[in-house]
């Protein structure tokens, strides 16, 4: 049986090291869970009810999971209002911590029927921040294909997951206007994964992924509409990695 697909599948592992009790212990993240290498958790538990305090390697796992439950405009906040507890969130551990806190934030988005909530805004800025730059690429390279001579617009828009996600694009014989509607989540399963864009195509989704090097994806290529202008298209397509070239990744269109 395939494995099911996993957020956390192509976030490298990341551990910090924790000055606790005058040694230092290694924490580890890992498929999606802080692990204490050093210590066993249900003995320090233990020694909690009979009055024991926790050690430090205890706190930061006890802030890994307080955090998704703290109100949202305190995430980046979280290292300054810190201050000397600032290791508490240790720096080695932000990519897979900023990737767990963008599915809390359309999770609870979601929660809320998609109603306009902090969690959205904050999703928002995120998806801009990461899919602009890429949607810009994508852009730029298809233009001298288009004959189009300008960039007239290039915007990044959330997207519930209750809807499907697209690239709106056309041409006008001069100017390319372009919007990508897409989910909270392409930020980890796309962004966090390198693949926004392949080949010149720009993906909008993973639909599902059959290895870590196998993956099934919705793409956008641009085609002539037959009036001299060209407009974009959304296709499945089929992503690998590719070993022969140092790793990059491959897109082929699915034939259908």
């Amino acid at each position: 049986m395939r494995r099911e697909t996993r957020w956390y599948d192509a976030i490298p592992e990341a551990s910090a090291t924790i000055d606790c009790g005058g040694e230092s212990h290694t924490v580890i993240w890992r498929r999606g869970k802080l692990v204490l290498l050093a210590h066993d958790l249900a003995a320090e538990r233990t020694m909690l009810v009979f009055g024991g305090e926790l050690c430090q390697c205890m706190r930061v796992l006890e802030m890994w999971v307080e955090q998704f439950r703290m109100p949202a405009d305190l995430f980046a906040q979280m290292p300054s209002w810190l201050g000397e507890n600032a290791f508490l969130v240790p720096t080695e551990l932000a990519l897979p911590r900023r990737m767990a806190m963008v599915l809390s934030w359309e999770r609870l988005w979601r929660m809320h029927s998609w109603l306009p909530i902090k969690q959205a805004d904050l999703l928002a800025a995120e998806l801009k921040d990461k899919a602009l730059a890429p949607l810009r690429q994508h852009v730029n390279a298809w233009k001298p294909k288009t004959g189009a001579r300008v960039v007239a617009g290039c915007q990044v828009a959330l997207l519930p997951t209750n809807q499907a996600p697209g690239v709106d694009g056309t041409t006008d014989r001069v100017a390319m206007r372009v919007t990508a509607h897409l989910h909270g989540r392409w930020v980890v399963d796309i962004c966090g994964r390198g693949i926004a864009v392949v080949d010149d195509a720009f993906v909008v989704d993973l639909e599902e992924a059959l290895t870590l090097d196998d993956l099934k994806v919705h793409a956008v290529r641009w085609e002539p509409n037959g009036t001299g202008t060209w407009a974009t298209v959304v296709a499945p397509a089929r992503i690998r990695r590719d070993a022969g070239t140092g790793g990059e990744w491959r897109l082929t269109w699915d034939a259908a």
